[in-house]
């Protein structure tokens, strides 16, 4: 099946719906200014959360907080410059490693410099599985006029195995704030 987000033609977030994968990445990507070396670069960030079946969040997985509890999602690092040439931050996700009580995961993507994500060259990001490398989702983050924070894709459990869908709503600032304040606490 496919499913799109409405946010325009030639952009936006186009998504498969699938079962039956194990591993998936999540990958994020931008460029830093051209020309002037003393620009102001861009600095997004890409999370991971994890909640159980009572939508609780169980985990927050970004930067700060790289790695869960039993190891099942890792967060690559920090990228402050978008100076990659592939995928700048990386969130691998081991869904068979998962443990039990999560049943939902969901992806963000944030400015952590406050950047709209139209004003940061060549942002992207994409969900994929890890081994075929086959894309479920991407998604053109400069489509986003004045937002800096995204929710890109919902991962849910269910009974024939896990299922993608494409996110489309924008947490508000508060809200990302506090699951980001989360993933700072001791694991």
């Amino acid at each position: 099946m496919r499913i799109t987000d409405g946010t325009g033609p030639g952009g936006g977030v186009h998504a498969d719906a699938a079962a039956g994968f194990k591993d998936i990445v999540m990958g994020l990507h931008w460029d830093p200014p051209l020309g002037d070396a003393r620009a102001d670069p861009a600095d997004l960030d890409a999370l991971c959360v994890l909640f159980d079946a009572r939508d609780r969040v169980l985990e927050v997985i970004d930067p700060h907080c790289p790695r869960s509890a039993n190891g099942s999602v890792v967060h690559t690092g920090d990228s402050r410059d978008g100076a990659s040439h592939w995928d700048d931050e990386r969130i691998f996700v081991f869904l068979e490693a998962l443990p039990e009580a999560v049943q939902r995961l969901e992806f963000f993507v944030a400015s952590a410099t406050r950047h709209a994500f139209h004003e940061v060259r060549g942002a992207q990001c994409h969900v994929s599985d890890n081994a075929s490398e086959h894309e479920w989702l991407r998604l053109d983050l400069t489509v986003l006029e004045g937002r800096r924070s995204h929710a890109v894709a919902a991962v849910q459990r269910g009974a024939e195995g896990w299922t993608i869908t494409a996110g489309g709503l924008a947490p508000d600032d508060e809200r990302l704030a506090g699951l980001r304040r989360l993933s700072n606490r001791p694991q």
